[in-house]
Formats: C-alpha cells, sequence, structure tokens
C-alpha cells in the first residue's frame, strides 16, 4: 500500500489565492473539456447570462455565443486583465460575498449564472450561494460545477487555494433552503476523478509546472471522449466535479 508521507488538508482561509494563482495555464487549451462543461449546461445558457469567477476567460467566448454576457471577479486585477485583452465582452468587479453588489449590476435580475470552480474558494459558501439565488429572476437557473469529494483532495487543490471538495449531498444542503428546485445534481468526470486521484501519490509544487500542464493537455485530447461516454454511468457516486443546476422559483 502506498503511503502518503503528510496529511493534505484544506488550506487555511488566510492563504486563499485569487486571479490566475488559482489555475494551470493550460486549462485555458483545453477546449474540448470546456466543450463538455457547456454542453451540460446549454439548455439553461440564454438571456442575461453572469458568470461568476471568470477564471482565464476562455468561457466567455461560449456564453457570449449563447446569451448577453457579463462577467464578474472580486479581483480587480482580473477583471481589467480581461477587459483589456477581450474589449468587446463585458466584466466587472464584484464581491458576491457582499449582500446587494450583484442585484446591483443586475437590478432587473438574470436569467443564468453561470459559476465554475469558485465556490471551494470561499469559506461562506452559504452566504455566496444565497446571494447568486438572489441576482435571479423567476425561473432562472443556477449553474455550478466545483470540485468533488474530499477523498481527492491534494497537492494541487492546496495550491489553487481549495477550501474543501463537495459532495452531492453538501450541495443539496446548501441550497435546501433556497427559493430553487434541483433540475440536476450528480458528479462529473470519471476518469478525470481517477487522474486527480493519482495525483495524490505525487507531490506537486506548482499548478504550472510541465507535468501538471502535460497531463491538461493529454487529457483534453485523448481522454474526453472516453471519459464523456462513461460519465452517465458514475453520475450518483463519483467524478472529478460536482455539476449542480437548480431552477429560481
Amino acid at each position: 500500500m502506498v503511503q502518503i508521507s503528510r496529511p493534505l488538508r484544506p488550506v487555511p482561509i488566510d492563504a486563499l489565492k485569487t486571479g490566475a494563482d488559482t489555475y494551470s495555464s493550460a486549462i485555458a487549451d483545453a477546449q474540448n473539456y470546456m466543450n463538455w462543461v457547456i454542453d451540460q449546461f446549454r439548455p439553461y445558457l440564454r438571456g442575461q447570462i453572469v458568470e461568476v469567477g471568470f477564471g482565464h476567460g476562455h468561457y466567455s467566448k461560449a456564453l457570449g455565443e449563447l446569451g448577453d454576457y457579463c462577467g464578474v471577479d472580486h479581483d480587480r486585477d482580473s477583471v481589467e486583465q480581461a477587459t483589456r485583452q477581450m474589449p468587446g465582452r463585458k466584466f466587472a468587479v464584484c464581491d458576491i460575498l457582499v449582500r446587494d453588489q450583484l442585484r446591483s449590476l443586475f437590478p432587473e435580475g438574470v436569467d443564468a449564472v453561470f459559476t465554475i470552480n469558485v465556490l471551494e474558494h470561499i469559506e461562506d459558501d452559504a452566504t455566496a450561494i444565497a446571494n447568486l439565488v438572489d441576482v435571479l429572476k423567476p425561473g432562472g437557473h443556477l449553474l455550478i460545477s466545483v470540485p468533488a469529494l474530499m477523498l481527492l483532495y491534494n497537492d494541487l487543490d492546496r495550491l489553487a487555494g481549495h477550501c474543501r471538495r463537495y459532495t452531492t449531498t453538501r450541495l443539496a444542503d446548501l441550497l435546501k433552503d433556497q427559493p430553487v428546485e434541483l433540475v440536476r445534481l450528480s458528479y462529473f468526470n470519471p476518469i478525470g476523478g481517477l487522474g486527480w486521484l493519482a495525483n495524490r501519490l505525487k507531490r506537486h509544487h506548482s499548478l504550472n509546472d510541465d507535468a501538471v500542464n502535460g497531463q491538461i493537455a493529454l487529457f483534453d485530447k485523448y481522454i474526453v471522449p472516453l471519459s464523456r461516454a462513461l460519465d452517465p454511468l458514475s453520475r450518483s457516486f463519483f467524478g472529478q466535479s460536482v455539476t449542480c443546476i437548480a431552477r429560481r422559483l
């Protein structure tokens, strides 16, 4: 049996990172994976779409083709950089933990809130979700993807500043007192989950070293079709991420 020399724990809140420090640069080129993520949510991406925590910004192109897009992030540097690099798209500074900041940007409400790999960085994720639900119009959809299962927590999570990984039960508990109905709550990407588990056996010191970026490129080019084919078989119990679609009542 392989022994892990030191336990891996979620990072303390004072070590949280922002902007480009939270992801590997190669993920911006993982087009097959990004298309798969978008396809999960595509039927609900219409009208006014807000992406919360837009990261590398590459989802914004696809989202902008599906509706009236705006990306928000609490990291001012990320917003300024995205505005310079993608002048045809809308970006704004917004802290989703501050009550009514989203509402002040979108006083009429929005049709879809899309957030990928954001909530795991936030200690008070319950407040974050309540504020995301609040900005939705009736019938609008909250579209969430977050890392799954603390069993998979490894150095890459620590380096990215993840407070936790999720189960479907935890997300259901966070939403149970909100004015929403669940459309889908399931695990996503089984082979990616196995790869994340394997990474517990190796020490990583940077999200941008050649080994990490090489894994992402290899997965995107060769593995995504197979994981996508297997995904319906594992949605109830295992995956790299948790997918949540909730409709505002």
